[in-house]
């Protein structure tokens, strides 16, 4: 039998060859090149006198010499389109079209006739005629190859379940389809009016498939399409390797390789939608990347809906509430029988710190703490059928064994640890290096050191004969150690610590400072005495930087102006960065201060010194997010920005831009602001985010204006590019001016209420933000945000973050049980709800520092573990209602 890709390869040479053989009659040729030439070049004599001399347009040049006969309405039709659709692209050639519509005499001395040209002879054109119809050919054949041979099997699919009536269609027969049918490849099944059915791909992705839908499964060398004609899928894709999942309608693609989602395709358009996971899809020329809860419609008549509602007829839906409640429910078993560190008030580690440090980190002993982590969670997968088939599912076979032996291992070696592990990085200098860094230095208390060595030698001796681990050199005696090689690493015991460097000479001086007796300098430095600070409020983890000596060496090699640039950054003053982690009571703290040697300046000045947020007064108290900011005098701050710019000339063209608005964007938009800005989501998050944003503004009608000189300008220019043009309409209700900015059917809504701009993308949810504030009813008064503010002597804040989805689980779990939730469902949301407990991030800006904190009733600790041990993806199906 013969290989049909090999026939198809000589077909394709007979082709190929007979093509290039062909001679057409010379006479044809020429009379047809004569037809054409005259076409595009024969119009009124005017067209002939200005623009016949360009024979061939070669640029923009060519361009512009027809743009005389383009307005007198003389230029030839096929040149018409050809210059219109240029000058859309090309903003020289569109200019010079603009200013020859004004009559700016000026314009015609950029309309210079190109060079002429003689014109090309038909055996130019027949060569690369043939030559394209060669490659076109060709690359025909090798698509046809690629995507019409079968690379799938004939049984594409499986009918996994069926709910009502399930048709395999063809052109004259309407055969009913039952569980366990195949469906081959291309053939076409529809869901009948009270139907429904799961399909399940030879990959084992599910294609659930709503009421009165129809489709087709088609392969390729791309992967699976699913060809969507009508109707509504849930597709939950498998692990993809080297191909995708398609699902294809005929007015968009949507491509991934491992996910959930639902693709709806109706009579005015397709709206696909995120449940898990990453889609991108295509239409109209574009592509759209949307993650969970985001959708996209391919039609703007076709309104964007609540997600839940989208997938409301999934059979899936109590599935889903039911994994999470085991999820719930095991992170709540964790935070009670867990046990965890505690705090630790002082540090013997950080005064061995070598003098030149630049970073410590130090963290608990958290063998123990793993150990109980990995001890619940087996017994809950044992002990419940739906979580151990979900762990299953997640491959548990293969990286279960792995994450077990881990455990063993750090438990084993934590045995051997006591309270605190600290790693160090220093700058050395040398006959070698100049202001080097070098490290790591690793310190850790402990409580049995023959035992310790022991371990290491037998993890050592079952690592023998692999590449890349260095050599372990164990030091006997600390004063007289040897010389190493980069590839060494020394460790040595004293009777409670345990040292470990690539440097040996370290071991010698932490030895000194152990066995001698001598005195630290890093005891007396500035850095020490922060990261001390810190250990005497009780600490759990600690990163700790001195950015000044970082940032010396980091700029010693660079130019005088570059210098200059990175001083007016006001990042040369750093001093120390101090980042922990510390949990109190059930709420777990994380804390970041920036320090400076002198007061903030540049870009580190920005943020304010705390203030009162009357901008938090529009907010409600059951706001899901809410981001509030106070910022120095703006117009310090665009001079700020001004100044960062290298070659000062670049800036030119804002002044430009100046003069065509008619006003100073630094006297009259900066100048008008003041320095207060909040954002909120506030209200339902679907089908379009109730977002608010209030600025202050400290002259509304100078600040009006600008914006509308600003609206007319840009209208001048999309009326230039023949698209829609933005509408500002004012508005007059009860003696208030409401303005709103719209364009193809998306505004935004904006009004001046006692000193703040009040934006929305729409006027009731201004008028709901106004009562709001006139009745007192604020986020800032609300017991749930008033619980996470932290205990210290200051009344405001520079900036803050507040965020609490809990209502949204509800209300999302809600709609996707369709109302019709069992008491225990009820019951996990509500702990899934709790779980998702407020958070609140804040910054104080304070003269030489910036401080950075946060507090929240989530465990963080227990979600890294978590992570850490294979229980990643369950933290993804909590994407099925944060997402939402």
């Amino acid at each position: 039998m013969s290989d049909p890709i090999t026939d198809l390869d000589a077909m394709i040479d007979r082709a190929s060859s007979q093509i290039t053989n062909i001679q057409p009659d010379a006479a044809q040729a020429e009379a047809a090149a004569n037809r054409v030439w005259s076409r595009l070049s024969a119009d009124s004599a005017t067209a002939a006198a200005q623009a016949a001399e360009v024979d061939e347009i070669r640029g923009c040049d060519d361009f512009q010499a027809l743009i005389p006969a383009y307005l007198e309405g003389a230029l030839p039709e096929a040149r018409k389109l050809l210059l219109e659709d240029h000058t859309r692209e090309c903003v020289p050639c569109r200019r010079a079209l603009k200013m020859a519509r004004e009559g700016d005499s000026s314009a015609s001395q950029t309309w210079q006739k190109a060079e002429t040209t003689a014109t090309p002879t038909w055996q130019s054109y027949k060569r690369w005629a043939i030559a394209a119809a060669l490659i076109a050919g060709i690359g025909l054949a090798q698509f046809l190859v690629r995507e019409m041979l079968p690379f799938g099997s004939a049984e594409s699919a499986v009918v996994h379940t069926v709910d009502g009536d399930l048709f395999r269609i063809a052109e004259t027969s309407h055969v009913p389809i039952a569980k366990g049918d195949v469906i081959a490849e291309g053939e076409t099944i529809r869901t009948g009016r009270d139907g429904s059915s799961v399909v399940r791909l030879n990959d084992g992705s599910l294609i659930e498939v709503r009421q009165r839908s129809e489709m087709r499964i088609q392969e390729g060398r791309r992967g699976t399409t699913i060809a969507l004609e009508r109707g509504s899928v849930i597709v939950q894709a498998a692990e993809q390797r080297q191909r995708h999942l398609f699902v294809k309608t005929e007015d968009c693609e949507v491509s991934v390789t491992g996910t959930i989602f639902s693709v709806n395709h109706g009579t005015k358009g397709s709206r696909v939608s995120v449940i898990e996971g990453e889609v991108v899809v295509a239409h109209s020329g574009e592509e759209h990347v949307l993650h969970p809860g985001q959708q996209v419609a391919t039609n703007l008549n076709l309104d964007m809906v609540n997600v839940p509602d989208e997938i409301s007829w999934s059979r899936d839906v109590n599935h889903y509430l039911t994994v999470l409640q085991e999820y719930s429910q095991l992170r709540q078993e964790l935070q009670q029988k867990v046990t965890r560190p505690g705090l630790r008030y002082s540090s013997r580690l950080l005064d061995l710190a070598p003098e030149n440090s630049v970073l410590f980190a130090a963290l608990p002993n958290l063998s123990e703490t793993i150990e109980d982590t990995h001890r619940v969670i087996q017994e809950r997968i044992e002990g419940n059928e739906m979580l151990a088939e979900w762990w299953n599912s997640q491959g548990a076979e293969e990286f279960a064994p792995h994450v077990d032996e881990i455990v063993t291992r750090l438990s084993e070696f934590g045995e051997f640890l006591g309270n605190e592990v600290a790693v160090m990085g220093y700058r050395v200098t040398t006959a070698t290096a100049d202001d080097d860094f070098d490290g790591p230095l690793v310190l850790a208390e402990i409580v049995d050191s023959a035992g310790l060595r022991d371990f290491i030698e037998r993890q050592l001796a079952e690592l023998a004969g692999n590449d890349g681990h260095p050599e372990l050199v164990f030091v006997e005696d600390p004063f007289a150690p040897a010389i190493g090689s980069d590839d060494q690493l020394f460790m040595w015991f004293a009777d409670d610590l345990a040292v470990a460097t690539v440097d040996a000479a370290q071991i010698t001086r932490v030895a000194s400072l152990v066995l001698g007796g001598e005195h630290n300098p890093f005891v007396d430095s500035e850095f020490h005495a922060a990261i001390a600070a810190l250990y005497e409020d009780g600490t759990e983890i600690i990163v700790a930087a001195d950015l000044e000596g970082v940032v010396t060496t980091a700029i010693a090699d660079e130019s005088t102006d570059e210098m200059n640039r990175i001083e007016q950054l006001g990042f040369l003053d750093v001093q120390h960065l101090l980042v922990e982690q510390k949990k109190l009571g059930s709420k777990t703290h994380h804390r970041a201060s920036l320090s400076f040697s002198e007061a903030r300046r540049g870009l580190a000045s920005w943020l304010a010194a705390p203030a009162p947020m009357g901008s938090l007064d529009f907010v409600s108290p059951d706001a899901h997010v809410v981001g509030a900011f106070v910022f120095k005098d703006p117009v310090r701050l665009m001079d700020d920005v001004y100044g960062l710019v290298e070659d000062q000339s670049e800036l030119s063209f804002l002044s430009d831009l100046e003069q065509r608005l008619g006003f100073s964007l630094r006297g009259d938009v900066a100048e008008s602001l003041g320095g207060e800005f909040a954002v909120a989501l506030d209200g339902p998050l679907l089908p379009v985010p109730s977002w608010k944003a209030v600025i202050e503004v400290y002259d509304p009608a100078r600040l009006q204006w600008a914006l509308e000189e600003s609206v007319a300008e840009l209208n001048t220019h999309l009326q230039q590019q023949g698209e829609t043009q933005v509408e500002i309409v004012q508005e007059e209700v009860a003696s208030r001016l409401f303005y709103s900015l719209e364009a193809h059917g998306i505004g935004v809504h904006y009004t001046f209420v006692e000193g703040y701009m009040l934006l929305g993308p729409n006027r009731a949810l201004l008028d709901k933000a106004i009562r709001h504030r006139d009745s007192g009813y604020s986020i800032a008064d609300s017991t749930k945000f008033t619980a996470l503010m932290p205990t210290d002597g200051r009344n405001n804040f520079s900036a803050l973050i507040y965020q609490d989805l809990g209502g949204v689980m509800q209300t999302v779990a809600e709609r996707l049980a369709n109302g019709q939730m069992t008491e225990e469902q009820q019951s996990s949301i509500d702990a899934l709800s709790s779980e998702s407990s407020p958070m609140l991030a804040y910054a104080y800006g304070e003269e030489s520092s910036i401080l950075v904190a946060a507090a929240s009733e989530n465990d963080a600790l227990t979600s890294a573990l978590l992570y850490l041990l294979g229980m990643k993806n369950p933290a993804g199906l909590g994407q099925l209602f944060q997402g939402l």
